[in-house]
């Protein structure tokens, strides 16, 4: 079985890239997130300034997605996501490898990402067996927040 490399997402891909995300993340963030996880506007926004890799189920629909914005020879990676019925198969770690490599083609040499600090007990396992490091923790305000917390920062060198 060969392995395809993810689609980069265009912009009509940004109503299904945030259905999925607002999918993906409300069952795990309603204890401290009201409202929807993101919009269009912003998923579109997000296309302009970096790209959204993406894997689609077999029917044709965005199951799984990645954000990764190169800045230099560092990059963020962020809004991973998997559709509900397919978490805890792979996809996510798979479609983190797929992001390094597309990122290292650029010439990214350290992948930054941040998770917040409610979710770092589920989350921080993830990333480390990923091989991404903690290096720092700063304030994380949303008007959406319903508790108080931090954004955990991680990175990764990709040597």
């Amino acid at each position: 079985m060969t392995h395809e490399p993810p689609e980069v997402a265009t912009a009509e891909d940004a109503p299904a890239i945030t259905a999925l995300l607002n999918d993906a993340y409300r069952p795990v963030e309603s204890f401290f997130h009201r409202g929807p996880r993101t919009t269009i506007e912003i998923v579109r926004e997000r296309i302009g300034r970096g790209a959204f890799l993406l894997r689609r189920s077999d029917g044709g629909a965005i199951g799984a997605c990645v954000y990764v914005e190169p800045r230099g020879e560092d990059a963020y990676l962020g809004m991973l996501a998997v559709a509900p019925r397919a978490q805890r198969g792979g996809t996510g770690a798979a479609l983190v490898g797929d992001a390094e490599e597309f990122l290292r083609a650029r010439g990214v040499t350290r992948v930054q990402l941040d998770v917040i600090s409610l979710r770092a007990e589920q989350l921080l396992p993830f990333y480390e067996r990923l091989g991404y490091r903690v290096y720092g923790q700063r304030p994380f305000e949303d008007p959406l927040l319903t508790q108080p917390c931090d954004l955990v920062l991680l990175e990764k060198p990709l040597g």
